[in-house]
């Protein structure tokens, strides 16, 4: 996992081509201009999902991991916590691995990493990170964060 703020995505560009498209956008993208449908840099290969919500309380949510994509939740507005866990660690599947929708889902254990997504900050999980997205931070909070997939 990798977690920074987008002013030094610069640092990052050279990992991998998608991972490069996803920080660019998202170093271009304000809340007045944050995407309403999905958006599409190379196809199925590199796409953008857009994540406009509020967030919700860490009781009932699920680790998710992939391991197609990686990917890059960049916040441009609001705060919210990801927990993170290492795929392999994960101790309560409640979802074998699904290859068609690239996903597996376990019970959020009690020994994550919670990690704190506030706007204009960004991380990449790679497969190895099942992270659990979307939760409360300090309380309710209306986020825009760009969800970008990177097809490793």
């Amino acid at each position: 996992m990798i977690l920074d703020r987008l002013e030094n995505a610069k640092f990052y560009l050279g990992i991998h081509p998608g991972i490069d498209a996803i920080l660019k956008k998202a170093m271009e993208t304000t809340p007045e201009n944050f995407p309403s449908e999905k958006v599409f840099l190379d196809g199925k290969k590199i796409f953008i999902n857009p994540g406009n919500y509020e967030t919700h309380a860490a009781e009932g949510a699920s680790f998710e991991a992939h391991r197609v994509y990686a990917d890059v939740m960049c916040m441009i507005e609001g705060e919210e916590t990801i927990y993170v866990k290492n795929t392999d660690a994960l101790s309560q599947i409640t979802t074998e691995y699904n290859a068609e929708k690239d996903c597996l889902l376990a019970k959020l254990d009690a020994d994550n990493t919670p990690v704190r997504l506030t706007a204009g900050s960004f991380c990449i999980l790679f497969p190895q990170d099942a992270h659990a997205p979307g939760c409360h931070a300090e309380g309710p909070c209306k986020v825009k964060k760009l969800i970008g997939k990177v097809q490793l």
